[in-house]
């Protein structure tokens, strides 16, 4: 489904993050911050979520270019959400079922099912791909 948004609204917020392709370390880490906050942002409007979809391509696109790694271990990447404080352990319960398959998929004993991918990727605006197995 495709929300309409407001283009006043999300012009506003375009002009105040200024986004262009990203140059130089500094662009890196002041997009970096801006989609990090919008990430995080529970409330989420749908200017936002436009605002975040252009910047998240525009950090993206230097992260290939300038940080080429190997993929991220699912459970290491929910863990780094965890210690950013993206997420508690309550709310990651709320998705996984139990505090039980929570505890088991952080301690990579279980692997993260495309159920939970989907709502992880949801609640974080991140392609689900990263929470699951290569």
């Amino acid at each position: 489904m495709t929300q309409t948004i407001n283009l006043k609204v999300y012009g506003q917020l375009v002009a105040d993050v200024k986004p262009k392709v990203i140059e130089t370390e500094d662009e890196y880490e002041q997009f970096l911050a801006v989609a990090e906050r919008l990430t995080f942002n529970q409330n989420q409007t749908p200017e936002e979520s436009a605002l975040y979809d252009l910047v998240a391509m525009l950090v993206e696109a230097y992260e290939v270019e300038h940080y080429p790694i190997d993929r991220s271990d699912p459970s290491e990447v929910l863990q780094h959400i965890i210690e950013s404080g993206g997420i508690d352990a309550i709310e990651l319960a709320k998705i996984f079922g139990s505090s039980e398959s929570v505890a088991q998929v952080l301690a990579g004993t279980k692997a993260i099912d495309p159920v939970w991918a989907q709502a992880l990727g949801n609640r974080f605006n991140l392609s689900p791909k990263i929470f699951l197995q290569s």
